[in-house]
């Protein structure tokens, strides 16, 4: 039996921030930023947003997943100057791309604890590049070393070696036995998962710190498709590992995250808007292969989304917004019907129907999704509470709920594999 757990008082999240997702080699947002100013970027945004000057910053925990591109260890001793949190207590922490999911659990429980009143935890990565000689020069990243790095994430020596088939163990098997457990014609399936595409690439062109700023049928219009199906179907998606197409995975970026974690009775001295506090997390880790003979039953989620939810006293019909880590668009099938936001069997029906933009009554990732807003990795987990806690704020420009979200539950894996899942409340 997992152990709950229960927090003596609810933190909350007093200020979050998000650089645009991009390259910085080519995104006008972010062209030519170093980790340094990415990282203090949105960590900044978080701190003004909280109200709050870095002397009253207590603790940061700062996050990254493949450091050696950047040539960058130890980075809570080099930011230290940078956020102007000299002498503070610091520390680098990650589980990979689940990393700031996890941040927002350990800055909980160390203000729950009393020992800290405001936090910071900062999540960055770049990945279009890497860094050489000259840290003021980077030269670019081709994507089959950046996915050989990646992979140092899983089990090298019992396990899995390099290159191990992401598209595969992540998209093409688990959408095979999603239509096939639920009776789902291929044909059918592959509308499926162009209506999920539709979805994410709605909210990423109405979210100004998306990577991809168009919707799909501006794209199919583009390239001279009458339709968007037609475009779906066309060599300008191929299948990456049959039946997943190109547009259903991520798109990897550059880009920082950062949340201000506060109790709430330092928040009341300083901060005007509405608290949204962290009810309730759990983290689940496993090895691969994290799924036997049926590619949709995940045990490590639903021991962390259960667990989470348990904490936070939620069932799933409180859930108002649910964000769920899709670097294959199929887990936004697979997981609201792991944590109950879906019935069994009903997710696909919702996406054909429309029922998850931000108009629907069953909203889901409402960003962009990492394909749309662009997959940062450690920093992606944050961005998610970014738009998680805007949502709830009603600062969603463009793509706001119309019905404020009183809850909503984040979800992230991390590679090689880790699960974390956060519950936010509206206070």
């Amino acid at each position: 039996m997992t152990f709950v757990g229960k927090l003596k008082e609810k933190p909350v999240f007093t200020g979050v921030g998000c650089t645009k997702f991009g390259s910085v080699l080519e995104t006008p947002e972010i062209k030519g930023l170093s980790f340094y100013e990415l990282a203090c970027e949105a960590a900044f945004e978080a701190m003004d947003e909280a109200n709050i000057d870095p002397k009253e910053i207590d603790a940061f925990y700062i996050g990254s997943m493949v450091s050696h591109i950047s040539h960058l260890y130890s980075h809570h001793t080099q930011m230290a100057d940078w956020l102007g949190l000299h002498l503070k207590p610091g520390m680098h922490f990650a589980t990979a791309c689940s990393t700031t999911n996890t941040g927002a659990g350990l800055a909980a429980m160390g203000v729950a604890s009393g020992k800290f009143r405001n936090v910071l935890v900062v999540g960055c990565e770049i990945l279009s590049s890497e860094a050489t000689g000259d840290p003021t020069v980077r030269k670019p990243l081709d994507p089959t070393t950046l996915w050989y790095y990646t992979d140092f994430g899983i089990d090298q020596a019992y396990g899995y070696h390099h290159s191990y088939d992401i598209a595969t163990a992540y998209g093409g098997l688990p959408i095979i036995g999603y239509a096939k457990k639920y009776g789902i014609p291929m044909e059918k399936m592959d509308e499926v998962m162009h209506a999920v595409h539709k979805a994410v690439r709605l909210h990423s062109s109405k979210n100004k710190k998306a990577f991809v700023e168009t919707t799909l049928q501006q794209e199919a219009k583009k390239a001279g498709f009458k339709s968007t199906m037609d475009f779906w179907k066309s060599r300008k998606n191929p299948y990456l590992a049959w039946p997943a197409r190109a547009k259903s995975a991520l798109n990897t970026v550059d880009g920082a995250s950062a949340f201000v974690i506060s109790s709430e009775k330092e928040a009341k001295k300083y901060f005007s808007k509405d608290p949204i506090s962290v009810e309730g997390f759990h983290w689940s880790s496993s090895n691969y292969p994290w799924y036997g003979r049926d590619p949709t039953d995940w045990a490590i989620d639903k021991t962390a989304f259960d667990t989470a939810m348990k904490m936070a006293k939620i069932k799933p019909g409180d859930i108002g917004y649910l964000d769920v880590h899709d670097c294959m668009q199929i887990y936004q099938l697979i997981q609201p019907e792991i944590c109950g936001y879906f019935k069994k069997g009903e997710a696909w029906k919702a996406f054909l129907e429309g029922r998850t933009t931000y108009k629907g009554d069953k909203p889901m990732n409402t960003s962009g999704g990492r394909h749309g807003k662009g997959h940062a990795f450690a920093a992606s987990a944050g961005a998610s509470i970014y738009e998680a806690v805007k949502q709830m704020r009603g600062e969603a420009t463009g793509r706001q709920i119309p019905d404020e979200p009183e809850v909503s539950v984040v979800h992230n894996h991390g590679y090689g594999m880790h699960s974390a899942v956060s519950v936010l409340k509206r206070r």
